[in-house]
């Protein structure tokens, strides 16, 4: 019974801990948009911080994905079975049309086999009979 609950569990850790990481990175940038808003920046340490800070912000988005779970390689394996399902779907579409098709073809010979037989079929009326 525990086996059931175990890949749940994972996922719920998975999400949580790409959650609080994403918090985190996001919490690092205000602050650092908070810490360059009231303090000036040394003109002898400016180039550095300077690139430092373009290094973050250029990373910021591939550390965000990594963060949260994002594979490429995951989007791909997504991309590839829901082409599987989608070419499964039309499979099943296609095989109920034909289904339809026969039934409709098989309504059609009954239909032509009772009305062969109908000629021979009368309907009386039992309360005309009583009169």
């Amino acid at each position: 019974m525990w086996k059931k609950f175990k890949p749940m569990q994972k996922d719920i850790a998975k999400e949580l801990r790409n959650y609080v990481g994403a918090l985190g990175i996001f919490v690092v940038v205000i602050g650092l948009l908070f810490f360059l808003s009231f303090h000036q920046i040394p003109t002898e340490n400016k180039d550095l911080f300077v690139s430092i800070v373009g290094v973050i912000s250029g990373s910021l988005s591939v550390i965000l994905f990594t963060i949260i779970g994002r594979n490429p390689n995951e989007v791909q394996e997504l991309k590839n079975t829901n082409e599987k399902l989608s070419g499964q779907v039309h499979q099943l579409i296609r095989q109920k049309d034909e289904l339809e098709g026969m039934l409709i073809e098989m309504q059609k010979e009954i239909v032509d086999k009772l009305s062969i037989a109908g000629i021979y079929f009368e309907l009386k009326n039992k309360k005309k009979e009583e009169k």
